[in-house]
């Protein structure tokens, strides 16, 4: 998926928190290209929402340029967030599909643009497409699989392990070094506990000589030595 942006040499991205690709990346080349085609271009501003949780499911977005987080308002006005993702990335796809309400409430991060997936073209898509059926099963066996297995290893794990899974998954499939626009507060809510749990775990990462810290941002030094870290 496109999500590098080249910045002082460093492959910059911030993807999906889990590592089960979007159900729209999912789909075949001819597929997406189709669906691609009957979308209008939306643009937003920073902290601008997308979407409301309980709003109507009438289609999905499809990131071009920019960040969207995913996440819960709570009653202090913060979003409690769940995803990040950058180019490439999708998401809507499923409550589009069932005809729910949406789960999550969205919100632009930097300028943002995206295409909008209606209903009627998805559903045409699919009418006219004698494989998408099986496209789309497969696709949602692989979200299932790939999100039950983080969740079994993410609960044995200790915090600092935890966030390299998270900052791993991120910036999955990049080339070293891998630089992360995600603040600490950002990265907490991902991994599910304090920005200063995060804080010392970053520090302990940073020890290692397996990220850096900047201001606003932060740079994986070598993602297979980190996975190996991980997994030791």
């Amino acid at each position: 998926m496109p999500k590098i942006v080249h910045s002082q040499n460093l492959s910059e991205n911030t993807g999906r928190s889990v590592g089960a690709p979007a159900l729209f990346g999912g789909l075949s080349a001819p597929v997406q290209d189709e669906l691609r085609r009957g979308s209008i271009r939306r643009g937003f501003s920073d902290g601008q929402l997308i979407q409301h949780r309980g709003d109507l499911a009438d289609g999905f977005w499809i990131i071009e340029k920019g960040q969207v987080k995913l996440g819960h308002y709570a009653s202090s006005g913060e979003m409690q967030v769940l995803f990040i993702l950058g180019p490439g990335d999708s998401f809507g796809e499923l409550a589009c599909l069932g005809y729910f309400p949406r789960v999550l409430d969205a919100e632009a991060v930097g300028l943002l643009e995206m295409l909008w997936v209606g209903d009627p073209v998805l559903s045409a898509v699919i009418a006219s497409s004698p494989n998408m059926a099986r496209e789309l099963l497969r696709a949602l066996s692989q979200q299932l699989q790939e999100a039950l297995d983080h969740l079994i290893v993410f609960r044995n794990l200790s915090a600092p392990k935890r966030l390299a899974q998270r900052l791993l998954s991120l910036g999955e499939g990049k080339p070293a070094p891998v630089k992360l626009s995600i603040r600490q507060q950002e990265l907490a809510e991902l991994v599910g506990v304090s920005r200063m749990t995060i804080a010392s775990a970053l520090a302990q990462l940073e020890q290692l000589g397996l990220v850096s810290r900047h201001y606003r941002h932060l740079v994986i030094n070598d993602p297979a030595a980190l996975r190996r870290w991980m997994k030791s």
